[in-house]
């Protein structure tokens, strides 16, 4: 099964109960867009209207290479400000204000409308499946967010610089890849300029070369969303290898082909939840059906829970939360299977479904692969 393979195949849209009225603090959209990582689209929009990007709030963070909508709230700005904005493959419709900024997981769930591709057979009707990150939360094509998190929480920073800046993926433009090998090459002596301007990994760059060395005060250059996202990516690791092994141990299960290679699948209700790992994890209840598979990933990544106080950049620091190991997957609607115009002899099939907010439409569409 191939996803994405045009941005139009991937549409997913969030659900919200936001209270609106005729006039507050905040304006409040939503921005559809295309080709464009949220943190991105958002900076694009705040340079056109000269605004702050930290005036800007979203609740969620969405696909790159995708369709997708989203509410977002900026301070001080007016209807008519949002109705001149012009960007390619960016749209705005204000819906009205609020007198407090959205915050994250302001909204309650997401729809999806996922074209499968390169099918030998039809998609298969699930009511529930494990509950996993998927590549998304670890950057995408550039899978390095956990590693660089696990290297921040462990102090070493400079690595962690590395882990962001450097070491070309498979998958990333020929641009991205010489940008990384000369960051590497000129390593302590490196220049703004040697980064794409659309990155963010620019504000990483600007700083180091203002100051050499603070790579604390890199990491603080960043916008907060995706300084944190370092953290909660590898918080999201650790959840994926414990359920994966209670899976494996306890429930049938066929493979699924992830990022960090296969994972097991489970398509039954495991009526359990999973910890993400934080610094107040060792005061939390966790079930003891999973206590010991959290302990043992602990125990081989080689990592205390405390860790997760990050005292150099006191935001980045996260506390323990539960997470469902199941999630269920509500109005799942399938299209009659056809011929795929993009890959010869195969079929392709949509999906229409909602899942709560959090959950991976794209794990969904593997476990239906089934």
């Amino acid at each position: 099964m191939k996803l994405k393979q045009l941005p139009e195949d991937f549409v997913v849209k969030e659900i919200a109960d936001i209270k609106l009225n005729e006039a507050g603090k905040y304006a409040c959209f939503i921005l559809r867009k295309k080709n464009w990582t949220t943190t991105n689209a958002i900076e694009k929009i705040a340079d056109f209207l000269g605004k702050n990007p930290r005036a800007f709030n979203n609740s969620g963070m969405k696909d790159k290479n995708a369709v997708t909508e989203q509410y977002v709230s900026a301070y001080e700005l007016k209807k008519e400000d949002i109705q001149r904005v012009k960007i390619k493959d960016i749209k705005l419709k204000f819906i009205g204000f609020i007198e407090k900024p959205l915050g994250l997981a302001s909204h309650t769930a997401n729809s999806f409308e996922i074209l499968a591709r390169d099918l030998e057979k039809p998609l298969a009707r699930i009511k529930y499946f494990s509950n996993y990150y998927d590549e998304q939360r670890f950057g995408g094509i550039r899978h390095n967010m956990a590693a660089v998190g696990k290297q921040i929480i462990k102090g070493r920073f400079e690595d962690a610089m590395k882990a962001y800046l450097l070491y070309p993926f498979k998958g990333e433009t020929e641009e991205h890849k010489k940008f990384r090998k000369e960051m590497e090459a000129n390593w302590r002596k490196l220049k703004a300029g040697m980064a794409p301007g659309y990155l963010i990994e620019k504000k990483a760059v600007a700083w180091l070369e203002r100051n050499p060395g603070d790579y604390i005060g890199a990491f603080a250059a960043l916008p907060k969303q995706v300084s944190t996202l370092f953290i909660h990516a590898y918080q999201s690791k650790l959840f994926n290898e414990i359920l994966a092994a209670y899976i494996k141990e306890n429930c049938e299960y066929f493979e699924i082909n992830h990022c960090f290679g296969k994972i097991p699948m489970c398509i039954q209700n495991v009526k359990l939840q999973i910890p993400l790992i934080g610094y107040d994890y060792a005061g939390f209840k966790v079930d003891k059906a999973i206590k010991k598979y959290a302990d043992a990933v602990l125990e081989k990544e080689f990592i205390k829970p405390e860790m997760f106080h990050i005292k150099q950049i006191p935001y980045m620091e996260s506390r323990t939360v539960m997470r469902d190991a199941s999630a269920e997957v509500q109005g799942l609607m399938f299209s009659k299977d056809e011929r795929d115009e993009l890959n010869n002899g195969r079929k392709k099939q949509k999906a229409v479904f909602v899942l709560k907010k959090g959950c991976f439409g794209t794990i969904a569409m593997k476990a239906m692969e089934h």
